[in-house]
Order: C-alpha cells, then sequence, then structure tokens
C-alpha cells in the first residue's frame, strides 16, 4: 500500500476476528514503532506486547475498551530515560511514545491489519496486571487484529478549521 493511501485507510478499528496476528507482522509493526523518532534520540518507549489469553481477559478489569482483540500493545515510556526540557523540565516522553504508537498504527494498515489508540483505562490497574514497573507511564494501550468491520465515514474538520498559516 502506498504511504498515503495507508493515511487514508487507517481508521479505529473496534470489531477484529478471531484469528492471531502472525509473528513476522507483529515485529515488522514493532519495527515501525522503533524507528519512530523521539526527542534528542533518548528512545523511551517500552512496548508490552499482550497476547497471554489470561491477561487479556483480566485487561478488562482495567479497560472496558479491548473489543476482544487477540493482541494489545501497552505502550509506555520510562520518564528516566526521556528528554526533559530545560525551561520547565516537561516530560517529552509521552509525545515521544504517542509518535512510537502512530508508526506502529500505520504499519499495522499497511498490512492488513486493524488498531485503535486506547486511553481511557485505570493506569494503576494496567500495572498491576501485567507487572510493568511502577516508574514507568502508560500512554495509550493498541489492540490489534485483522478487521472485522469496514472503515466508515471519515468525518474531518477542513484544513482551514485546523490549520492557520503566518506569514
Amino acid at each position: 500500500m502506498e504511504f498515503f493511501e495507508v493515511l487514508q485507510q487507517r481508521f479505529s478499528c473496534r470489531s477484529f476476528q478471531e484469528k492471531a496476528i502472525r509473528e513476522e507482522e507483529l515485529l515488522q509493526i514493532l519495527n515501525a514503532g522503533r524507528s519512530a523518532p523521539t526527542a534528542v534520540n533518548r528512545q523511551p518507549q517500552r512496548i508490552f506486547v499482550v497476547e497471554n489469553a489470561s491477561y487479556l481477559e483480566q485487561l478488562k478489569e482495567a479497560t472496558r475498551f479491548t473489543f476482544d482483540a487477540k493482541t494489545i500493545l501497552v505502550v509506555c515510556h520510562d520518564p528516566s530515560a526521556s528528554w526533559h526540557r530545560k525551561n520547565d523540565q516537561k516530560d517529552h516522553g509521552m509525545i515521544d511514545s504517542s509518535i512510537v504508537a502512530s508508526f506502529m498504527m500505520l504499519a499495522a494498515t499497511a498490512l492488513g491489519i486493524g488498531s485503535t489508540y486506547v486511553c481511557a483505562f485505570d493506569e494503576e490497574k494496567v500495572k498491576a496486571i501485567l507487572q510493568i514497573p511502577g516508574e514507568y507511564r502508560i500512554n495509550c494501550l493498541l489492540p490489534l487484529g485483522y478487521p472485522n468491520e469496514s472503515m466508515k465515514e471519515r468525518n474531518r474538520k477542513p484544513l482551514e478549521e485546523t490549520v492557520q498559516q503566518i506569514k
């Protein structure tokens, strides 16, 4: 799929087939995330791949948005590894891990795999269930799988509403 076609085809998939993602496709998705830019190339992202049925079921205690996906990526960052802006110490790890998540979602789309960006979850419950180190911050959950639905018509604002040219 051509790049701009991937951009147009990506949608938030909320219904997945029972079939598990092939290992080689999962590795391609993870490598796409690894290629994402991060502030000062710190690469603070920490990604947990959840495919175990018991853990997937337990994650439903932390969010109702698992959509019964057979694979969920838990996208985190390590604040001790991320870049902090000098003037206000803003931690850019959440931004970096969002970019990583975007790259992985686009790669998934190119492979015919659906995804959605979930940020409605109980972070402490997810950490406890998956034994994620306490110092890590969870950015999002990415349920992945072969789509069981088609892309619905997108409702995007016109550029004039979201972009302002400064001349």
